[in-house]
């Protein structure tokens, strides 16, 4: 800041002015603070005052300040109730300059520029990935209302057309792979991620059209849509952030997708374990993906190797009568059926060992029917009962005739005994609304994952009340349903190619939970980033689409997992991409003001970056420093 001296025949002003760059370029100066007249700083300082050396002062005093980060006053010179200029912007969202740091922390420009010295454009495709993944955060729509939102909202101006970024969604998809390994190489900088257990799962997507097309096939829609879908597996890592993904048919066996993605997995991320153990729900668990997760993988051309094992949720209901009746078994109660002269002791002992009951850090076996299911310290406890069972590939399988060796454990629950109860009397009570409310009219029954198969139905004689055929229907909770199922309440089972050695029942039903983490992030990219409607026809586009959900969907998660141990606590996922939607900043004659609620996450996303936006006016070249800043690891 500098001294300049306005004079005019009826008065000198002394003004504080600064040096600054307009849009174009060009750079010009600007007043911030009037110090006063001469007159009126005659009468301030006396009459033998230097009125230009008292100046000067102040103005050392100011950039001092500045170069302390110290508050510095200055003028603002505004008319009220006059209208601002037309066409002119005034409100920008900044909340993408978060997302911007953390994204070029993970290599987002090397990325780019390795795809490009493959490929022949003109375009610049580091930034509109970039702008695909701040829109998809901050206000998912198509790519024609996304282009508008950049051009519009962002403080970055595109340098590209619309039909630039059509055209980069071609090379996208193309590189699709490629993105996703660098992608999980630069984002383990950013934080730790812990690959020792990866999660997979599918989910698909529907089309609002009525006729197949490219990928897009009818098949079992996870919303029971009667539209054509694609499908999408993913991985994501222990510590919650995707790992790789990819898009199939919506008419293909998911099973099939596993084994492809996990090989690309193995051999081109460089995971730094050596033992991989990979977790699916029973629906992905078929024999040959089993036997692919129960071997060691060679990689680099066999100068290393990775060792994978898998845990899959078992479906009791689907064993076999044996296995389930083990399975169910509530093991003898020496209590209850003491040991009987006739009986041999090795005998019992042998019984009660197959068939009783553990639980770690409670000594021997014993029968559920010992437990005392009203004590509270029990509540949370997991009892458990484990073997080894040899299964074979069937007919159909890659592997027929195989053998694999698997560890069986089924546990027990109070806690999940409970929640099933619970959940079932849930779906009892809107069964029985459904019968009152169709008052004896057609119900169709045939279903087996919804409330109608507690209903059955009775046909009985109008006169007599008695059973008949080809008369009134009647339709009643059915009894025997509902005692069957709730001899499942509290039970669940895995199965797994860990030894015992290896690891106990306790941390295997733990990773085991942690599968709601990809559920979770399926949920978000159906809910708060509005993967679909797809606004696309050409498979690779809509290929290309999905890799920019993904990347947002890594990215989120990143940050989310930022502000979480800054704040030591978690914050709702829709309650982060609020607060960053909501980040704008107006400008006011020839600064910047925040015009957002200050919270405690604003405040943790402005220690993160040492950027500041919170603030009743910021100054033009404050606002730069932070775009700059945003793009520098």
């Amino acid at each position: 800041m500098k001294l300049n001296i306005s004079k005019s025949k009826n008065a000198t002003i002394y003004y504080v002015s600064e040096s600054y760059r307009k849009p174009n370029g060009i750079s010009t100066s600007r007043n911030v603070l009037r110090l006063g007249t001469e007159t009126e700083l005659r009468e301030k300082l006396g009459p033998d005052a230097d009125i230009k050396e008292w100046c000067k002062a102040e103005i050392k005093k100011l950039n001092d300040a500045a170069k302390a980060k110290k508050p510095i006053p200055i003028q603002l010179t505004i008319t009220p109730d006059t209208p601002y200029e037309k066409d002119v912007q005034r409100s920008f969202n900044v909340g993408y300059l978060f997302l911007q740091k953390f994204l070029y922390g993970m290599g987002i420009d090397e990325i780019a520029n390795e795809i490009k010295s493959r490929h022949s454009f003109r375009f610049d495709l580091e930034r509109i990935m970039a702008d695909l993944i701040y829109a998809r955060i901050l206000d998912p729509k198509s790519k024609l209302s996304t282009y508008d939102f950049c051009l519009k909202t962002l403080l970055e101006r595109p340098n590209y057309e619309l039909h630039d970024v059509y055209r980069a969604l071609d090379i996208i998809s193309e590189e699709s792979d490629f993105i996703q390994s660098k992608l999980y190489q630069h984002s383990s900088k950013q934080c730790q991620r812990d690959s020792s257990v990866l999660f997979y799962d599918c989910t698909n997507y529907y089309f609002e059209i009525t006729e197949e097309s490219g990928m897009r096939k009818y098949g079992h829609s996870k919303e029971n849509r009667p539209n054509p879908i694609v499908q999408m597996g993913m991985f994501i890592d222990r510590s919650g952030i995707p790992l790789a993904f990819d898009i199939f048919d919506g008419n293909k066996n998911e099973q099939l997708s596993l084994r492809p993605l996990e090989k690309k997995i193995i051999n081109d991320y460089a995971l730094p374990n050596k033992q991989i153990i990979v977790c699916t729900d029973a629906g992905l668990a078929s024999f040959d993906n089993k036997v692919f997760n129960a071997k060691v993988h060679l990689i680099n051309d066999g100068q290393n190797q990775v060792k994978t094992d898998f845990i899959t949720i078992d479906p009791i209901k689907k064993m076999d009568k044996e296995e389930q009746a083990w399975a169910l078994s509530r093991g003898r109660s020496l209590k209850k059926d003491p040991l009987k002269e006739d009986e041999n002791p090795n005998i019992v002992l042998s019984q009660l060992e197959r068939d009783g009951w553990k639980c770690e850090g409670v000594p021997g076996t014993f029968s559920l029917d010992d437990i005392d299911e009203t004590d509270p310290n029990l509540y949370n406890k997991i009892f458990y009962k484990e073997k080894y069972v040899i299964k074979k590939g069937g007919s159909k399988s890659e592997n027929k005739g195989k053998q694999l060796e698997e560890r069986i454990i089924v546990s027990y629950s109070i806690k999940y005994k409970h929640f099933m109860e619970h959940k079932r009397t849930c779906e009892l009570e809107r069964a029985q609304k459904l019968i009152n409310s169709k008052n004896c009219k057609r119900i169709d029954l045939n279903t087996k994952n919804d409330i109608r198969r507690y209903i059955k139905k009775v046909s009985v004689d109008k006169k007599t009340g008695i059973e008949a055929n080809n008369v009134r229907d009647n339709y009643f909770l059915d009894e025997d349903v509902i005692a069957q199922e709730s001899r499942f309440d509290g039970f669940y089972a895995v199965s797994t190619t860990i030894s015992k050695d290896k690891l106990p029942v306790s941390e295997i039903i733990n990773i085991n939970r942690g599968r709601w983490e990809i559920e979770e992030s399926f949920m978000l990219m159906k809910s708060e980033l509005k993967s679909r409607p797809v606004y696309l026809q050409n498979d690779n586009r809509i290929k290309a689409h999905f890799t920019t959900c993904f990347m947002a969907l890594v990215l989120f998660r990143i940050l989310e997992k930022k502000i979480t141990e800054k704040l030591k606590k978690t914050v709702p996922a829709g309650q982060i991409m609020n607060t960053l939607r909501n980040m704008n900043i107006t400008s006011i004659d020839k600064y910047y003001t925040g015009a957002f609620t200050r919270t405690a996450v604003t405040d943790t996303l402005h220690e993160l970056t040492d950027m500041r936006f919170d603030c009743e006016l910021i100054t033009k070249g404050s606002v730069d420093r932070y775009v700059k800043k945003s793009k520098k690891i």
